[in-house]
Formats: structure tokens, C-alpha cells, sequence
């Protein structure tokens, strides 16, 4: 009997999928994964026991990488959510695994480049394994608070790569937080919806046009993220494939604009151009805007390195070249605010050191226009 074909405008119904949830400290993030439908905690950070009577679920300790390996799908048969709390910890105890293999380590103990390679996909064939076994996934990290100019951002605390690479799998990411309520009471609320001050993903359509999911008292609500997920998935298989893979699409060129915004140095655009797929529907977009952010930067590609490269570190002029400067335009006849405005600059001291004698010929030249005038 031949398999059914699928067509790009039919409906695919999705069983699986990945929810990721990253939260500020104390906010009771495990407690909430407790909360999926029948679900196991791999307490990678530990903390489990913190849950009290909010633990509902089935926990392994992990102490070391085997400990999840060695789990079988007869052992995972009678749940329905693996919880990875916390993922980036996860991440830490796959490579501390592979430092044990001797070749996989540098002379000062780091974990080699392609190592590292290894690790991020060890961790995606995992994660590829429980969603073949029809176990949605559920991962839980803690939030970092990055300053980008005025503005503050909160995202996964997690490496640049692995950020990246986590935002792309998952099919709804939300910011866990607290707010105040117009009755001056705290409450916790899960953003789903991207921001500048934040990172979201809702393939599922979640808290309707705020994409702002408040969270009740889980006590009261034992099946709160099972319910959630119920959501997001009925919400999914309502798409066909194309109409699914546009929107994805269309979220994580969002979410690239934002990192892309948000790169500071030349390590930053490295990180990003080893995150970007060019099979990506929004590769060409994508590119642009991290050339772009390269541009704001003033870091340059080098070809030879393969990588981004800083820009070379300012050296402006000295208190006695300043001076100097200023006595060679004063002898010409011409004024600071002249001399400024002809060489597109606010002030004389954001001259480069190296570039004086060229800046200088060019200030001959402005005075002999002035006279020839």
C-alpha cells in the first residue's frame, strides 16, 4: 500500500511540539513545567526539590549525560512532556561528556571547535529522538538582562549560537515575567509576543493580539502549560506546511532583525553568521540586515580569517597636537566651527592620530578655496 502524499495546501497535524519558557529568578519556572501534560523533568539544574507540593511529575536527577542516555523509550513510555530544566545546563553536561574523551579537549582543558560542534548535535538528536517518540518538549531557562544603549532586553541566557539555534526549533517561546496590576498586585504573565525588550515566538497564536498569557495560581490550575500546548498545537494544525513555514519564516526574520540590532561586537555578527541557514525562506533579508548591523559597527569581513573583525581601537589626537592643530588653522585664517563642518566632523579631537597630516592637507586646501573666494 503506498504512503499518502501530503500536499503544500493540505493540512500536516502536528503531535509534538517544543515550547520553550525562560524566566526571571524565583518565579517558580520548574513549578510551572509540572504543569504539562504528564510530564518528566530532566532537573538538570537540580532544583526540583524546590517545588514542594507542586511537583507533580516524575523527576530524574541528572548528575551526568549517561543518566539520560541510559533512559530507554520503555522508561519515557508512560509520559507525555519532557521538561529539560534548565537547557543551557543541558548543553553544559553534554560537553563536560565529551571533555571525558581525551581528543575532544584542548591543551588548557577547553572542549575543541568541532567538539563544540559535536555537542550542539548531540543535543539536537536528542531532542530529534523525543519528538520521534511523540513527547512534546518543554524547555525551561533562566533569563539574562542585556543592556543595548537606553535600552534593557531580556533573553535565554544562553550563548549567542545556542540562543539562536534554540529560538529557531522551538515552535512558541515566551518571557516569563511579573507586572503590576491596576489593583497594585503583582502577577505573573508569559509574553509570547516579540518585543523590543524581549525575545517571543507564538506559532500558536497564544493571548490573542497582546500574546500576553497571565499565569493563575497553579495549585488551583494543575494543567496549566498541558492546556497551553493543547492550544498552540490546535492552533498549528489548523495551517497547511506552507502557511506554517512562512509564518516561522516570518517570526525569525523578526527575531534576527533583534539580535542583529542588539550585536555590539564583531563576536556577536560571528555568532550570528554561524546561525544563519541559507536554505532559510528569509536567507536574502536576513543577510542584508547583518551586513547592515557589520556596516553601524565599522567591523570588516576578513576572508583570509573567515570571520568578522573588530574595528581598530581610536587613537585620537593628544592635548599637544590639539593645540598645534589648532595654532596651523588659526595661521589659515579659519575658524574651529569652518574647519569642522568642511570635514564632517562636531569636533576636532575626533581626529585620528594617524590621519593628521592628510586632515591637514586638507585644511590647505579649504583655505585656499577661502581666499580664492
Amino acid at each position: 500500500m503506498a504512503l499518502p502524499i501530503i500536499t503544500a495546501d493540505q493540512v500536516l497535524n502536528v503531535s509534538a511540539i517544543i515550547t520553550y519558557i525562560y524566566a526571571d529568578p524565583g518565579l517558580g519556572k520548574t513549578s510551572l513545567g509540572f504543569t504539562a501534560d504528564k510530564a518528566i523533568s530532566f532537573d538538570f539544574d537540580r532544583g526540583a526539590h524546590r517545588t514542594g507540593e507542586l511537583r507533580r511529575g516524575a523527576v530524574v536527577q541528572v548528575q551526568q549525560w549517561a543518566d539520560v542516555t541510559n533512559l530507554t523509550p520503555q522508561d519515557l513510555a508512560p509520559y507525555n512532556t519532557v521538561v529539560i530544566d534548565t537547557v543551557g545546563a543541558m548543553l553544559e553536561s553534554i560537553k563536560t561528556h565529551l571533555l571525558l574523551t581525551a581528543n575532544n579537549r584542548q591543551k588548557d582543558g577547553a572542549l575543541k571547535l568541532k567538539a563544540q560542534g559535536l555537542a550542539n548535535q548531540t543535543f539536537k538528536n536528542y531532542i530529534n529522538m523525543l519528538i520521534s517518540l511523540g513527547k512534546d518538549v518543554v524547555f525551561i531557562a533562566h533569563a539574562s538582562e542585556d543592556q543595548n544603549g537606553d535600552q534593557i532586553i531580556y533573553r535565554p541566557d544562553l550563548g549567542g549560537k545556542n540562543r539562536n539555534e534554540l529560538y529557531r526549533i522551538a515552535d512558541i517561546m515566551g518571557y516569563l515575567t511579573t507586572v503590576t496590576t491596576g489593583e497594585g498586585k503583582n502577577a505573573r504573565v508569559i509574553s509570547f509576543r516579540p518585543s523590543p525588550t524581549h525575545h517571543a515566538k507564538n506559532s500558536g497564536a497564544l493571548g490573542g493580539d497582546t500574546g500576553e498569557v497571565w499565569v493563575p495560581d497553579l495549585k488551583d490550575h494543575p494543567q496549566f502549560l498541558a492546556d497551553l500546548i493543547q492550544q498552540a498545537k490546535d492552533h498549528i494544525n489548523t495551517l497547511t506546511p506552507a502557511q506554517l513555514a512562512a509564518a516561522k519564516a516570518n517570526e525569525e526574520l523578526e527575531n534576527w532583525k533583534q539580535s542583529c540590532a542588539e550585536a555590539q561586537y564583531a563576536s556577536d555578527l560571528n555568532q550570528l553568521t554561524e546561525a544563519i541557514d541559507d536554505t532559510h525562506l528569509n536567507y536574502k533579508a536576513m543577510r542584508v540586515e547583518l551586513v547592515q548591523r557589520a556596516k553601524e559597527l565599522g567591523c570588516m569581513f576578513d576572508k583570509q580569517r573567515n570571520a568578522w573583525i573588530d574595528p581598530p581601537e581610536f587613537n585620537g589626537l593628544n592635548d599637544q597636537q590639539l593645540a598645534d592643530l589648532q595654532g596651523f588653522i588659526d595661521e589659515r585664517g579659519l575658524d574651529t566651527k569652518t574647519v569642522c563642518e568642511y570635514l564632517g566632523l562636531d569636533a576636532l579631537a575626533e581626529i585620528e592620530a594617524q590621519k593628521l597630516p592628510a586632515v591637514k592637507k586638507d585644511i590647505e586646501k579649504l583655505a585656499r578655496e577661502t581666499i580664492s573666494v
